[in-house]
């Protein structure tokens, strides 16, 4: 059986992989946000949302609403980053 402090370092790791995933989403979804403003399309994309929202729901064991809620926060995040490189569009 492993030792308790072998299995945190193990939730240490995860924990930073994905705190650095969250940041790499931040930065494309800022990339996205630029391409966005260049071509003079609104930020919002409620039907990518909803798709996003989906499909992240389905791909786990955890529940669903769990899922959702979090991924809704990571997108408001990322949204929220995209009005501040690119000024207040909706």
């Amino acid at each position: 059986m492993p030792h308790i402090n072998e299995l945190r370092e193990k939730i240490d790791k995860i924990d930073f992989d994905i705190a650095k995933l969250i940041e790499d989403r931040v930065e494309v979804a800022r990339e996205i946000g630029k391409l966005k403003a260049i071509k003079g399309l609104p930020l919002e994309d409620t039907k990518r949302e909803r798709e996003i929202l989906e499909n992240v729901s389905k791909c786990t064991k955890l529940d669903r609403k769990f899922v959702r809620d979090l991924f809704r926060r990571i997108i408001d995040y990322c949204k929220n980053e995209e009005r501040h490189d690119c000024g207040s569009r909706t």
